[in-house]
């Protein structure tokens, strides 16, 4: 990831990118979810966590619901991060898992829902409480994955990859957010006069 190695607390590198995609996207929320947003990315970056990509959102789910208290909405919390992560840093690879981001969504928002309404957080969380996060996080899933999915544009190599990959989006979508990003990276889409695709 672009910048990441070379910074010294990798919090202070996402914090700075999640502020600009939160005002580049016009969301706002309390700092408190601001801040957990970016323990999510620097945890996903620094840590092992990256292995509960691997593991079928179901099946995290199944193993949450089969136990109870504590442990139960530590697993809740963890599966909700995962849906957001995927959301965010890797919507592309749900093609792949078979899966669609609205269940992803759902997925997420459903785990996130359980913490926050058990009005207490899992163990070893960032704060003492953190109800009201895990209830934000749950009710506007969407709205914070893409957040994340403008902070991985942020943070990504802008390879001509990349920018295809926006511009194929686009052009199945017509996403006013998504030619706002092309247009950030000097591509300026276009309907031509046959109504095909063009661009400058």
């Amino acid at each position: 990831m672009s910048g990441v190695e070379g910074c010294t607390d990798v919090r202070d590198f996402f914090r700075d990118h999640v502020t600009e995609a939160l005002k580049s996207l016009a969301v706002r929320t309390e700092q408190a979810t601001e801040h957990y947003l970016v323990n999510l990315l620097a945890g996903f970056t620094v840590s092992d966590r990256i292995h509960e990509m691997c593991t079928p959102f179901v099946e995290l789910l199944a193993r949450a619901m089969n136990v109870s208290g504590a442990e139960r909405l530590y697993r809740m919390r963890n599966l909700g991060d995962a849906a957001l992560f995927v959301s965010g840093f890797l919507s592309d690879s749900c093609d792949r898992r078979g899966i669609t981001p609205t269940y992803v969504y759902a997925i997420g928002a459903r785990a996130y829902g359980e913490v926050g309404r058990a009005g207490r957080t899992a163990p070893a969380s960032d704060g003492p409480d953190q109800s009201q996060v895990f209830v934000e996080l749950a009710n506007r899933f969407g709205a914070f994955a893409r957040v994340l999915d403008e902070v991985r544009e942020q943070t990504a190599m802008c390879t001509d990859g990349e920018i295809l990959r926006i511009y194929e989006r686009w052009s199945t979508t017509r996403s006013p957010e998504l030619f706002r990003r092309l247009n950030r990276r000097g591509v300026g889409p276009v309907l031509g006069s046959n109504g095909s695709n063009e661009s400058n």
